[in-house]
């Protein structure tokens, strides 16, 4: 992340607008105990916290913005805030689910290989990393303007943004056993989105 993050300036844009609903993780409940404690990692302004909230799951919601863990602090109490460019604030062995929905794909080669790791260590064995990234399509949008930093990583606007393709999800969950990847293609804030999902088990 660069300080477009740190200093707020997404949700200082956003927080007054609803994002539509799009609550993919529906689709994978068969996947779900329903049970134990979720981290909802880039919470946002927590719409993926309420849905584990109501599946049974207590849910730690963690985010960089304080904007947006204000807002989430209105139905969930247990809040924290994070920078995933650092060690992630929890012990060994912590959350049953890991969660992180179009919160990940910001990050260096060097410090999403580091993120991943960090997710499978605070990950009981077998709990699942669930979430989703932006697929490489949003280069269409950003091409005029982005440049290029390392392979699928750009610099756009004052922030850096990586794209996935189908591959990059593999390699960077190689560390997981994957269950699941599969293309979608939503509306977030009036323009279209196409981002991947996947859904992995811890070793």
């Amino acid at each position: 992340m660069s300080d477009y993050f740190g200093n707020d300036e997404y949700w200082k844009k956003h927080i007054n607008e609803e994002p539509e609903d799009d609550m993919w993780i529906d689709e994978y409940r068969e996947y779900f105990s329903n049970n134990g404690l979720c981290l909802d990692l880039g919470c946002g302004i927590g719409q993926f916290t309420k849905r584990f909230m109501a599946y049974g799951y207590d849910v730690i919601s963690s985010d960089i913005s304080k904007i947006a863990l204000n807002k989430v602090k209105e139905f969930n109490n247990n809040i924290i805030k994070c920078d995933m460019r650092k060690s992630l604030p929890f012990e060994d062995n912590k959350f049953d689910v890991v969660f992180a929905n179009l919160s990940i794909h910001y990050f260096s080669d060097k410090e999403t290989k580091k993120l991943m790791n960090e997710i499978k260590r605070i990950l009981k064995t077998d709990g699942l990393f669930i979430g989703s990234v932006n697929g490489i399509q949003g280069y269409e949008y950003i091409k005029d303007t982005a440049k290029e930093i390392d392979y699928h990583y750009y610099f756009n606007k004052g922030k850096y943004i990586r794209l996935f393709d189908v591959d990059d999800v593999k390699k960077y969950l190689n560390i997981f056993d994957l269950l699941k990847v599969e293309e979608k293609e939503t509306k977030r804030f009036g323009h279209n989105k196409n981002y991947i999902v996947f859904i992995s088990k811890n070793r």
